[in-house]
């Protein structure tokens, strides 16, 4: 291992450390580096300068995993709108606009996806439209670069390292020391002499366990999709050598969600979708023998398609009433009045028309008769949305009490993020001609425990028990888990992860017994991590998180606007702190250049 060294040189500025550089960590990022090169600062900075480290396992920084061109397909669109997008405001828009030419010169299918008929002159951004999600990424590789330029302009020395993997990580009497490994070289360098570091590394998927370890049909995850295709050809060559099978695979697509949805349609993109003369899509014409797709969830819907979001003011869910019903719990909420009061306004909003068991159970026969119904642009429809979506705004759920937490994690948060987070009407369509096709069907698994199993012939046996229905059994030669993530830490499967989870710099987030999932921040605010040191729990005096790793992020701040607002409050607590200078007798976080081959690397 080489080790690098550097602390107790005086004479140096701040040393900062990004650890994941997809939308959290590049967010974080555009804006420290903003903070640091505001005007009225010097320029080119003073000494002693502040230095920047980014470490991303991936070949590049910026799109981080979700929005990689090599794990994503043209099909797969951002689940917000280009206008609730962006490092800040309306940035991705404004970064569409301002590169209008060149994307049509250089990706047009990115744009065509989304606006099919359009031409070179004619193409223009939709503020409300839903782009694919490679898109998203080239934007937060170009504003990466661009705040690495800015930075390193500004005399700010940044390094980027691509394809390292962070192993280990604790607090040192020089500052915070991160364990590095070349992904390619298998070479392993040590960061010392982080004042502030920032862990991004955003969502996770849980090994899987048992006989289902390694088993080629069996994916954790839907990405990338050419091990999804890979997989299911694999599987479909096998049943041809079953006498008298169908030669069409059935793959199960456990959970409907949005990445369900990506996981369908990559399971159908060896096919044409065709378009009405006003560009909705009309019907799905397979090439070849499309396999035989079965989507299942707990409620058997998917997520709605959302018109304008309306301008509705809730008048009874509101934080007053929220603090009456703390005032009434010694200090909690509870969650009945809660959902009554969302009931409430609900009916309130609708005029009768809806309530919450309408949210908990849909009034339709099956998901293609939601779908069409959600199509049609109803008012109503738009009405629970946007009612649901500032209900989760409130971020009531940090001041439930803790067995109310269990219940709520257990079986009300599906209901709010499957009515919450719309879907593009395109992706709609496009499930509704799969349906027409015979190509997909749908069914209800219930809320009871769901079991995966594999057979003697090697196929998979998913089994359900609905708490209201018969027995669900479903039959498979691939399963594709595409359902919500795993918040227990102990299943986390980073290295860095586990290693300071066993070293107390991360404590999973507790409360009166229940483990919500994800590492617990300071309680006194901020983004902070509580570490535990000599028996007791504070917070790090060096080390910030937020995104999907924390507490509360799956229930309350799962949107875009919740990661720039993260961001501004760690670069605003990195800041407030940076402005007395570093701790005494402290140098530059110092890199082994050796260990630097192959990465993207600047001084």
């Amino acid at each position: 291992m080489a080790t690098a060294t550097g602390r107790g040189t005086p004479g140096h500025g701040v040393s900062y450390c990004v650890i994941g550089t997809g939308f959290s960590g590049t967010c974080a990022l555009w804006h420290l580096v903003q903070r640091l090169t505001a005007p009225g600062r010097p320029h080119p900075a003073p000494d002693p300068a502040p230095s920047i480290v980014t470490v991303e396992r991936g070949p590049v920084s910026g799109p981080g995993y979700p929005y990689d061109e090599d794990n994503v397909q043209l099909a797969h669109l951002c689940n917000n709108e280009a206008g609730s997008m962006g490092l800040h405001g309306t940035d991705f828009v404004d970064w569409l606009t301002e590169n209008r030419q060149r994307l049509w010169r250089e990706c047009p299918g990115h744009l065509l996806e989304t606006h099919p008929g359009a031409g070179p002159d004619t193409w223009k951004p939709d503020p409300r439209a839903f782009y694919p999600r490679a898109l998203f990424g080239r934007y937060l590789r170009e504003r990466f670069q661009q705040a690495v330029e800015r930075a390193r302009a500004h005399g700010i020395t940044v390094h980027t390292l691509t394809r390292h993997e962070a192993l280990d990580g604790f607090t040192a009497p020089d500052g915070f020391r991160v364990l590095l490994r070349d992904l390619d070289t298998g070479r392993e360098t040590t960061l010392t002499g982080l004042d502030r570091v920032l862990l991004a590394t955003g969502h996770w998927q849980p090994a899987p366990t048992g006989r289902l370890t390694g088993h080629d049909g069996y994916l954790a995850a839907p990405y990338p999709p050419q091990a999804v295709r890979h997989s299911v050809r694999a599987r479909a060559r096998t049943r041809r050598t079953r006498p008298g099978a169908d030669a069409r695979p059935v793959v199960f697509v456990e959970g409907m969600g949005p990445s369900g949805i990506d996981a369908i349609l990559t399971l159908c993109a060896d096919g044409t979708f065709t378009h009405t003369p006003d560009g909705h899509i009309d019907t799905y014409r397979p090439h070849g023998t499309p396999p035989r797709v079965v989507a299942g969830s707990r409620s058997g819907f998917f997520p709605p398609v959302r018109g304008p979001l309306p301008p509705y003011e809730p008048q009874l869910l509101t934080e007053e009433n929220l603090a009456a019903i703390r005032r009434a719990h010694h200090g909690r909420l509870r969650l009945a009045p809660v959902l009554e009061l969302l009931d409430a306004e609900l009916r309130r909003a609708t005029d009768g028309a809806a309530g919450w068991e309408d949210v908990a159970r849909p009034p339709y026969a099956d998901a293609r008769e939601k779908l069409a119904y959600d199509l049609r642009a109803s008012a109503t429809g738009d009405l629970v949305h946007a009612v649901v979506l500032k209900a989760r705004r409130l971020r009531f759920y940090h001041r439930l009490a803790p067995d109310d937490k269990a219940a709520y994690d257990r079986l009300f948060d599906t209901h709010i993020i499957r009515t919450a987070v719309p879907m593009p009407a395109a992706n709609a369509e496009k499930l509704l001609a799969l349906m027409d096709a015979g190509v997909l069907t749908t069914v209800r698994l219930g809320y009871g425990t769901t079991r995966t199993e594999i057979t003697d012939d090697g196929t998979f046996r998913v089994t359900a028990a609905p708490d209201d229905g018969p027995a669900v059994t479903v039959r498979a030669d691939c399963v594709v888990r595409a359902r919500g993530q795993d918040f227990r830490l102990e299943r986390h499967p980073s290295p860095l992860v586990q290693n300071l989870l066993r070293r107390g710099e991360i404590v999973p987030h507790e409360e009166g017994g229940y483990t919500t999932g994800g590492i617990a921040l300071d309680p006194g605010g901020g983004h902070r991590v509580l570490r535990r040191a000599g028996g007791a729990l504070g917070p790090s005096p060096h080390l910030s998180s937020f995104g999907p790793v924390v507490r509360f992020w799956q229930n309350e701040k799962n949107y875009a606007g919740a990661f720039v607002e993260a961001a501004r409050s760690v670069v605003d607590d990195w800041a407030g702190e940076a402005a007395a200078g570093p701790p005494a007798a402290v140098g530059p976080a110092a890199v082994d250049g050796a260990g630097l081959v192959g990465s993207e690397t600047g001084r």
